[in-house]
């Protein structure tokens, strides 16, 4: 997973832009980290990623809504591109600048390349993937808590639509990996990755991967 992710980067700092066409070239991969690095607008034409969140008391689409904010260069003064919103805190971002954080009685790193989120006070951190495409797509993704010096851990799950594909409890600084073949999509379609707070908001910075091919 390291070294695909080295390559992922490798990849994104050699590239300047993305059009809807490339969107369309590369239409049998989509990797949310290459994908998110380069983006400079909050919502690209073509992309199908989206960033939300879900205030609801369930887990269902139709509470997700998407985060109203976005910053091309930083996220609370962090060298990140981040979608976001104030009031409940919840950000999802791609890390440009390798950065150590230090609060709430540890430190961490930031690493250039990760994709990090952090469920609100009030809410789930969500990633949204449309499918572009009809059917079976392979889903290879990681979740990883990396702030362990309080809260309680994350929670997470992988949905398609209503239906939950997997899911898992992290304890602080605990991990997880997951793997989803031949899942049956139309185009239109959404899959989501939830990443949420259990019953202590604080210390849930969580980093992640998420890779679709078809």
């Amino acid at each position: 997973m390291k070294y695909l992710k080295t390559t992922i980067l490798s990849a994104a700092l050699a590239a300047s832009a993305v059009s809807s066409s490339v969107w369309a070239a590369t239409a049998q991969s989509w990797n949310l980290a290459r994908d998110m690095y380069l983006m400079t607008e909050g919502a690209p034409a073509g992309s199908p990623w989206s960033f939300m969140q879900n205030k609801g008391a369930s887990n269902v689409p139709t509470s997700y809504t998407l985060l109203p904010t976005f910053d091309a260069t930083t996220c609370s003064d962090t060298p990140m591109t981040c979608w976001r919103e104030a009031a409940s805190r919840a950000y999802v971002a791609v890390v440009k600048q390798t950065y150590t954080f230090t609060g709430s009685g540890g430190s961490f790193v930031f690493k250039q390349g990760d994709v990090v989120t952090h469920p609100g006070i009030n809410s789930q951190s969500i990633i949204r993937w449309t499918s572009p495409v009809s059917g079976n797509i392979n889903v290879l993704g990681s979740v990883n808590d990396l702030h362990g010096s309080c809260g309680d851990g994350i929670a997470w799950s992988l949905n398609l639509g209503d239906t939950i594909l997997q899911s898992g409890n992290l304890a602080n600084r605990g991990s997880s990996t997951f793997k989803a073949n031949d899942v049956a999509v139309t185009d239109g379609a959404a899959l989501y990755l939830v990443i949420d707070k259990k019953s202590n908001y604080s210390c849930d910075a969580t980093s992640l991967d998420l890779m679709i091919t078809n």
